[in-house]
């Protein structure tokens, strides 16, 4: 289990994890559009968005953006609490580091990760941000 999170320094990594979720979150979505259009024809951006909103194969995608959007509410929400702000903090470390992954997104994103060279930078971004955060593993003998 990871030690426990200061408020400053869950703050500091939300405000410079930010930028590069919404990066990998640009370069998941683009990848996918560029795969559904190869599948069924161009699409207007209000379309897609809606497929991506509304379609059943995109719903993996569901816990990312969900993370971005509560990351935003407690960094512009002057009412948040430290422990919000940590709990984020938290969940960031959760669906990008090596331990407590979701299984289900997952699925879906490393297949993703293993042949899109853009998601692949952008995912590189998110973990060192990541690893900044994150306890050291202990030696073992």
């Amino acid at each position: 289990m990871p030690t426990r999170m200061t408020d400053s320094v869950a703050t500091a990594f939300l405000k410079d994890v930010r930028h590069p979720l919404l990066a990998l979150h640009r370069a998941l979505l683009d990848e996918l559009r560029t795969r559904h259009e190869a599948e069924f024809g161009a699409v207007s951006p209000g379309e897609f968005l809606q497929i991506v909103i509304n379609g059943s194969a995109f719903k993996w995608l569901g816990p990312l953006s969900t993370l971005i959007a509560a990351l935003d509410d407690v960094l512009d929400d002057t009412d948040a609490t430290p422990d919000a702000r940590v709990d984020i903090a938290h969940a960031v470390t959760s669906m990008f580091g090596a331990r407590e992954r979701n299984a289900a997104f997952d699925v879906q994103y490393l297949p993703l990760l293993q042949s899109s060279p853009e998601i692949a930078l952008a995912n590189g971004r998110v973990a060192q941000h990541v690893r900044a955060v994150l306890p050291s593993e202990p030696e073992t003998d």
